[in-house]
């Protein structure tokens, strides 16, 4: 039989952040909830990262109005892991060399996704999938045996699925141009990146595999140099070729 799933759709960040688990497995007060609490994270986050609104930490670090050692404990540390991530990507992700300074948002919706997973699991909803825009996370599979299935759109044809992954435990990342057009740009030439035009990254942490989905993009098939770094061990990578059909894929074991 068909599981009975849970919904419940946030509207946030210029995207929709999609809450779903087994029905089930918990009630639907408790679920709501868990629901309204990620809620209140995920429009505590924008007040943080927004590079929209003029108050948020990011707006005033960009316009040079706040040091980082001034910052917020979160912001801080998404500064750093940026840092990190630039360097083992060889600047393929470089939150700095965007117009108008420091944008961290292509690891804080994969990180703030995967953070609000503990307003339910403090609520025993132990299995659950939260899709951020295309930043999934999941835990505990729609039950013990069957896996999440995470499709991935095909980057030509808006109703069709290109490639898809099962997962009990992880995050899935993904990233393309057919989403907003040419609108990740190479950091190192300052024009719009020709890698891949469609690239997923699967693994352990969605803050990580959110921003090595950029840089995938950034660098397709020349992020073998970076992708086999031990640092990104357990982590899947797969794209599709800028200028053809042509996809390819690398596990990092």
């Amino acid at each position: 039989m068909k599981e009975k799933l849970l919904h419940h759709n946030i509207e946030i960040w210029g995207t929709v952040i999609s809450i779903i688990v087994p029905a089930e497995r918990i009630s639907h007060e408790v679920f709501v909830s868990s629901c309204k609490k990620a809620e209140s994270f995920y429009r505590h986050i924008d007040h943080q990262f927004s590079t929209f609104q003029s108050d948020s930490e990011v707006s005033l670090l960009r316009a040079g109005k706040m040091d980082i050692s001034g910052a917020s404990e979160s912001v801080k540390f998404v500064w750093s892991a940026c840092s990190e991530l630039k360097e083992l990507t060889l600047g393929a992700f470089d939150p700095w060399a965007v117009p108008g300074g420091f944008d961290p948002s292509g690891f804080v919706k994969g990180w703030a996704a995967e953070k609000s997973l503990q307003f339910f699991l403090d609520e025993g909803i132990t299995n659950i999938q939260i899709n951020a825009g295309g930043d999934v996370v999941v835990r505990g599979g729609l039950d013990q045996d069957t896996p999440w299935t995470i499709g991935v759109r095909h980057p030509d044809f808006i109703d069709e699925m290109a490639h898809s992954f099962q997962l009990i435990d992880g995050a899935v990342a993904s990233s393309g141009t057919y989403e907003r057009g040419a609108h990740v740009i190479d950091p190192r030439m300052g024009v719009p990146a020709v890698g891949s035009r469609a690239a997923t990254v699967v693994g352990p942490d969605a803050g990580v595999a959110d921003a090595l989905a950029t840089a995938l993009i950034v660098d397709g098939r020349d992020s073998a140099n970076w992708i086999a770094h031990p640092a990104f061990a357990g982590y899947r990578f797969w794209a599709v070729d800028k200028e053809s059909e042509a996809a390819w894929s690398y596990t990092n074991d």
